[in-house]
C-alpha cells in the first residue's frame, strides 16, 4: 500500500519538483504512514498477502508462462514489496527471454533508508530488493524509466496519480489497485482515476484489489469493468477482481505491435549505438551502417560532459534533461559498473557573468529540487569541490560528470554488427520496407533508424530536416601530476574536464556554418582564452605554446531550431500527420547529447515496439520529429 492521493492545489504535472517524502512511524518491523494511519503492508504475512490479492487474482501464474512481454500497472508503489514478489515469481514462472514492465505511482515516496528497512523484513526478497534500491530515484516529481533486470524495467511516476496517468501512452495487461484504504485515502479511488485506468487497459485486462467497497466496485463498473466480489485474505472478508470489457469504448490503448523484422541502423555513433543496445536488451539483432568509423563527430571526443543547465522556468527541456540525466547515470553505471568510460565526479556551474548570476539566484527561488539533484555554492565551496582556485560563486551538480565518448563507442560497437566505411548512398520505400543502397550492395530491411545526425538530410524522404551541422573544436594539453588540476568538471565559459591520461581536455569553439574540421590555432586561442576566464591559476601552470600546432579534435553537432532532439517516426513531408511506416529519427542532440541520447533512445525503441514510452505525452510532442512541419502548417499564408 501507499501514501498516494490527490495532490495539494497548485501541483504542475510538468514541473519537476521536489517531492515530500513519506512520513513513517516504525511499530516493530511494520511501518504505518503518519498522515493516513494505515500500514504498508500486512505485519504477519506480507509477501502471501501480496502474491495472493495481486499476482492470484490476476491469474498472473498462468499468463505469465505463455508470455513474452507482460505490462502490469500499479496505483501506490509504497516500499516495492508488489513489485518485488512479481519479479521474484516472474523470473521463476516466465518463459526464459519473457520480460516485465511494472508501471506505479506515489506521491510521496519512501526514503531511501526507509525503503532499505522495509526490505529487511523479507529475506527471502533480499536479491530483487537489492536491484531495486539500486535504480531507486531521488523524489523528484515526474516519470522515472529504470532497468531493475535484463527482463524487468519500471516506470515510476512520482507525483498525482491521476495526473501522470493522464500523461501516460501505455498498454497495460493487468492492475494492482493498492493505496491505503478508501476510507483513509478516497483521492486515490476517485472517479477520474479509474478513467485513466480503463483508458490504459485492453479488452481482457485483470485487476485486482483489496478493498471490496461498494463505491470502488461501482467506480470499476461505470468505467468498463466486469468486477466479482471474492475471499479476502486471511481475516479480510472480501476483496474484488475485474476484467476490462471488450465491448466497453473507455480504452483508447494501442494493441501490441507484431515483430519488428530485420532492422538497420544508419549511424555508429552513440545515438546509432545507444539505440541499438536498447533494441538488444529486448532481444532484436540489428545491422548497422557507418560512412567512416565508429564514434565519430560529435561521439568522437576524447571526454564529453555528462551535464545539464536547466532554465529559470519549467519547459519541455528542463523534464527532458532532468530525466535524461539520471537515466543516463544509470545506463552508463548498468553498461561499465568499473568506471573505465566515465566518472561521476560532478559538474560546477559557474556564474560567469552579472546575468548568469542573476539566472542562478532567479532559478533558485522558482525551482524546487533537491540538493543531492543541484545546488548553490560560494566561490570557497567550489573551490573545496574542484580542487582548483575559483572565483565566483555558481550551481553544483553532484550526479553529473564525464564521460570518454569515443572509447565508450568503440566498447559498445563490439556488440553489434556494425559495417564501417558502408555509406547508405540511396534510401528507398518499398511496399513493404526500405532499400538501402551501399558501396557493398543493396539491402532490404522492415524497419529504418536514421542516427546519422545531419547527415539524415542526404535522403531525398527526409530532405526537408531543419536540422544543422554545428562545428567545434576541443583542446588538449599535456599535464604534470604534480600540477593543480579540476577534480570535476567546470563549466563558465567552456568547460574543462578533469585529466585524463596526462592531458586536460576544455573547450568548445562552435563554428557556423564553417564545414572545415582541420585544427586552427584561433580555436585554440578562443578555448585557452575561456579556460583563463573560469580557472586563471590554473592556466598558469600549463605549458600552452601557441606556436605549436594545437592539439585537440574538431567534431560537428547535430542541432535543431528549438535545441531539443528529434525523435519518433519519420513524418511524410506531404502529410505530417501521417508516418512513413519503418522509418524512425534519433538526430539533433548537440552538445548535452550525453544527457539525451540514452533515454531518446530508449523512447524510440518503446515506440517502434509499442511498448508504455518513458516520457510524458506533452514532452512527446516536443520530440515529435513532424513538430516542424506541423508549426509550417499551422501558420497563416499572407
Amino acid at each position: 500500500m501507499a501514501a498516494n492521493q490527490a495532490s495539494a492545489p497548485g501541483y504542475d504535472p510538468h514541473k519537476p519538483e521536489q517531492l515530500q517524502t513519506a512520513q513513517l512511524r516504525w511499530e516493530a518491523l511494520t511501518p504505518t504512514a503518519s498522515d493516513f494511519d494505515d500500514v504498508y503492508f500486512s505485519r504477519d504475512a506480507g509477501p502471501e498477502e501480496s502474491r495472493f490479492v495481486f499476482l492470484d487474482h490476476n491469474q498472473l501464474p498462468a499468463r505469465w508462462q505463455s508470455c513474452d512481454y507482460f505490462v502490469m500497472g500499479e496505483i501506490g508503489f509504497g516500499t516495492g514489496l508488489n513489485l518485488l514478489v512479481a519479479i521474484q515469481d516472474f523470473l521463476t514462472q516466465a518463459p526464459p527471454q519473457a520480460r516485465l514492465h511494472w508501471i506505479s505511482t506515489e506521491l510521496y515516496p519512501v526514503s531511501p533508508e526507509d525503503l532499505q528497512k522495509a526490505h529487511q523484513c523479507w529475506p527471502a526478497l533480499g536479491e530483487v530488493a537489492a536491484w531495486l534500491q539500486a535504480v531507486y530515484p531521488q523524489a523528484v516529481s515526474g516519470f522515472h524509466r529504470l532497468q531493475l533486470h535484463p527482463r524487468i524495467s519500471l516506470d515510476l511516476l512520482l507525483g498525482d496519480a491521476e495526473s501522470h496517468l493522464s500523461h501516460y501512452q501505455g498498454r497495460v495487461d493487468a492492475w494492482c489497485l493498492d493505496g491505503f484504504a478508501p476510507s483513509k485515502n478516497p483521492g486515490l479511488w476517485s472517479d477520474t482515476l479509474l478513467q485513466q485506468i480503463a483508458r490504459l487497459s485492453r479488452p481482457g485486462t485483470t485487476l485486482a484489489t483489496f478493498t471490496a467497497a461498494g463505491f470502488v466496485r461501482r467506480g470499476l463498473e461505470a468505467v468498463g469493468f466486469q468486477v466479482n466480489k471474492v475471499p479476502g485474505f486471511g481475516k479480510k472478508r472480501e476483496m474484488l477482481c475485474a476484467q476490462f470489457d471488450s465491448a466497453s469504448l473507455a480504452s483508447t490503448s494501442a494493441p501490441p505491435s507484431a515483430p519488428p523484422g530485420k532492422v538497420a541502423i544508419i549511424g555508429a555513433g552513440l545515438a546509432g549505438l545507444a539505440t541499438a543496445e536498447a533494441l538488444k536488451r529486448r532481444g532484436i539483432q540489428v545491422d548497422i551502417f557507418e560512412a567512416g568509423e565508429i564514434g565519430q563527430q560529435g561521439s568522437g571526443n576524447r571526454q564529453g560532459v555528462l551535464y545539464i543547465k536547466l532554465a529559470v522556468d519549467s519547459n519541455p527541456s528542463n523534464r527532458l534533461f532532468l530525466h535524461g540525466l539520471n537515466f543516463s547515470r544509470l545506463w552508463l553505471k548498468r553498461l561499465d559498473p568499473e568506471q573505465v568510460f566515465w566518472r561521476p565526479s560532478g559538474v560546477l556551474q559557474l556564474a560567469h557573468t552579472a546575468a548568469e548570476q542573476a539566472r542562478q539566484a532567479r532559478f533558485f527561488a522558482r525551482q524546487s529540487l533537491p540538493e543531492t539533484l543541484v545546488h548553490p555554492v560560494s566561490a570557497e565551496q567550489a573551490t573545496e569541490l574542484a580542487g582548483t582556485p575559483i572565483h565566483t560563486e555558481g550551481l553544483f551538480y553532484p550526479l553529473a560528470g564525464w564521460v570518454r565518448p569515443s572509447a565508450l563507442a568503440a566498447e559498445l560497437g563490439k556488440q553489434f554488427n556494425v559495417q564501417t566505411h558502408q555509406p547508405v548512398l540511396q534510401l528507398d520505400a518499398l511496399d513493404s520496407g526500405w532499400q538501402l543502397h551501399t558501396p557493398s550492395g543493396q539491402h532490404h530491411y522492415d524497419q529504418v533508424i536514421l542516427a546519422c545526425a545531419s547527415q539524415a538530410k542526404d535522403f531525398g524522404v527526409t530532405d526537408w530536416l531543419p536540422i544543422k551541422a554545428l562545428g567545434g573544436q576541443v583542446t588538449h594539453l599535456p599535464v604534470r601530476q604534480d600540477q593543480t588540476l579540476p577534480r570535476c568538471v567546470v563549466c563558465g565559459k567552456g568547460y574543462v574536464s578533469p585529466a585524463y591520461e596526462k592531458n586536460l581536455c576544455f573547450g568548445a569553439t562552435y563554428r557556423l556554418h564553417d564545414p572545415d574540421l582541420s585544427l586552427k590555432v584561433s580555436d585554440h586561442q578562443h578555448n585557452l582564452e575561456a579556460l583563463q576566464s573560469s580557472l586563471p591559476q590554473l592556466l598558469s601552470q600549463l605549458d600552452a605554446d601557441l606556436q605549436q600546432p594545437p592539439q585537440g579534435k574538431v567534431g560537428q553537432r547535430c542541432t535543431s531550431p528549438d535545441y531539443l532532439p528529434l525523435v519518433g517516426a519519420a513524418p511524410d513531408p506531404k502529410d505530417p500527420q501521417q508516418p512513413l511506416p519503418g522509418l524512425w529519427l534519433n538526430l539533433a542532440h548537440g552538445s548535452r547529447g550525453l544527457a539525451s541520447i540514452p533515454l531518446c533512445s530508449e523512447l524510440l525503441v518503446s515506440q517502434l515496439l509499442n511498448e508504455p514510452l518513458p516520457v510524458d505525452r506533452e514532452l512527446l510532442k516536443h520530440l515529435n520529429p513532424a513538430r516542424f512541419l506541423l508549426r509550417k502548417n499551422k501558420k497563416p499564408k499572407a
